[in-house]
């Protein structure tokens, strides 16, 4: 009965520091003969017995939900005997699951209680200072999002501004931003960087005169319900020269037949397309001019001569991503239609 009693006289000691700065946002306790591995992700836990007999008078009370992004939770044993650690802390890669080991290899079963701590309010998005030097540009400057997506949204990050407007769902949750310096009044290229989220992050306007030099990001999350997201974008500094990288100009032409949604990956002298959704391509061409350099900030873009859809720039060539250049061809209509497409750099 005082084992029973135990997790609710826990969950109400938490609920009067809801306050304090040692609050746990999970408390759990079971019984455990052997070793067993729990596996947390939002308010859900399961429970995987590797080895000896199942958990037993298994309870839990979440007091904040397991955010989707980077965290280093904390883990305290409050009682139990044998060894407890954490096997994987929450990342993108897996997820955002934090798992646990429990191994009791004495004889018998013994009672564990245990309590997890992590980071609420900025899911650990800002933990990492905001060090201009730490851009893979090096002599570059950066404005770092975050947020949190519920379906999608257009991030607009214009002088020493962001703005979000949600084209699907609601609209952006606790969004900050921070910059280094203004997004300067001139064309530059940006990378997209240190991409954090479980959906797709796209870059998909740089600033330019036409657009006021606005730069625009592109965040799409349909796994259901709201996560956090953030990305930093960083641009380089003018040389003393005033040198610009030029204007783009016509680099390679790319030509198929497309049903559906298609990305184009360019690299190098070399480019291959991969099927989003929906048909293969066929009757795929391309015709390069020069090599796309491996150079930091290259001026890039992309122009329909033929097809009936639409073809946008979604990856800009940086240090981070190998030097490679992304564009999508998105045909809707139903059937399929022939492409060519012009790439400048």
């Amino acid at each position: 009965m005082e084992r029973s009693r135990r997790l609710t006289l826990l969950a109400l000691a938490a609920c009067a520091l809801l306050g304090a700065q040692d609050q746990p946002q999970l408390v759990w306790e079971g019984v455990v003969d052997g070793t067993s591995i729990l596996s947390v992700r939002g308010s859900r836990i399961q429970i995987e017995d590797r080895e000896g007999f199942p958990v037993q008078r298994q309870r839990h009370r979440f007091f904040e939900r397991l955010p989707d992004s980077r965290q280093d939770v904390r883990l305290e044993v409050r009682e139990g005997r044998g060894r407890v650690r954490i096997l994987e802390q929450p990342r993108l890669e897996n997820n955002y699951v934090l798992a646990v080991s429990i191994e009791d290899r004495q004889g018998g079963s013994s009672f564990y209680s245990l309590e997890f701590y992590w980071n609420t309010e900025r899911g650990g998005f800002f933990e990492r200072p905001l060090d201009p030097r730490a851009s893979s540009s090096g002599d570059g400057d950066r404005v770092t999002w975050a947020g949190r997506v519920d379906d999608e949204v257009i991030v607009e990050c214009r002088g020493n501004e962001c703005r979000s407007q949600a084209t699907r769902g609601n609209p952006v949750q606790r969004e900050r931003a921070r910059f280094t310096r203004p997004l300067p009044d001139r064309d530059v290229s940006l990378s997209l960087e240190d991409v954090e989220g479980r959906g797709e992050v796209r870059l998909v306007e740089q600033p330019r005169r036409e657009n006021g030099y606005t730069a625009r990001v592109r965040i799409r999350d349909h796994d259901g319900g709201a996560s956090d997201y953030g990305f930093t974008l960083v641009w380089r500094r003018p040389a003393r020269s005033g040198s610009q990288d030029g204007i783009a100009r016509r680099g390679m032409t790319w030509a198929g037949r497309v049903d559906g949604r298609v990305r184009v990956v360019v690299q190098g002298n070399r480019a291959q397309s991969e099927v989003v959704k929906g048909a293969h391509v066929s009757s795929e061409r391309f015709d390069f001019q020069r090599e796309l350099p491996r150079r930091q900030n290259t001026n890039v873009s992309v122009r329909r001569i033929r097809g009936r859809g639409r073809v946008e720039l979604v990856e800009y060539p940086s240090r981070g991503n190998g030097f490679r250049l992304v564009f999508e061809i998105d045909d809707s209509s139903g059937g399929a239609d022939d492409y060519e497409v012009e790439v400048g750099w």
